[in-house]
């Protein structure tokens, strides 16, 4: 009996070891899928597939179908856009001016050169059949000469941009 006691005893510490370091990789797995925006807009985000968190500051959610919104970080410049998942219809409009934290799937979008210069032809498209220059004609150039100088710039020979489907959010 006594055997047979130690023996239960053993595969019960053992069990509940294993446990506990399932649970402990389980949170630093979750750790590791945090990401600022900062970082994600930085250009040196190495992008993997799955889920991950992103903190920050609702300033627009779409008035015309709510299925949209925009999130920036410290730096207004470190914008997010995040659409709903299939498992929500809308993000609430009070959501605006509320600090979130966001999880969900990001998907990744090169921009690399070939992009740059079928945006280019689009707007010398656009303009021609427009006659004359616009306002809007010059800035959305202006636009594509930035782009481009980034794209140029990048080690990598593309620059990232990332959307977002969120699966939950809640306020901070």
């Amino acid at each position: 009996m006594k055997k047979y006691l130690l023996v239960l005893s053993v595969m019960i510490f053992t069990l509940i070891s294993c446990d506990k370091e399932a649970k402990t990789a389980d949170v630093k797995d979750d750790a590791s899928k945090t990401v600022t925006l900062q970082v994600l807009n930085s250009g040196n985000y190495e992008y993997k597939t799955g889920d991950v968190e992103v903190e920050g500051l609702c300033v627009h959610v779409c008035t015309h179908s709510g299925k949209k919104m925009f999130i920036v970080g410290d730096n207004p410049d470190d914008k997010l856009q995040i659409f709903t998942g299939d498992n929500m219809s809308v993000f609430p409009k009070d959501l605006e001016g509320s600090k979130l934290k966001v999880v969900g799937f990001l998907e990744e979008e090169r921009i690399d050169m070939k992009y740059v210069q079928e945006w280019e032809a689009e707007l010398a498209a656009e303009a021609k059949d427009h006659e004359g220059h616009s306002c809007s004609f010059e800035e959305d150039m202006n636009k594509v000469k930035n782009i481009r100088s980034m794209v140029e710039s990048s080690p990598k020979g593309y620059i990232s941009k990332y959307t977002m489907t969120a699966k939950e959010f809640k306020k901070i």
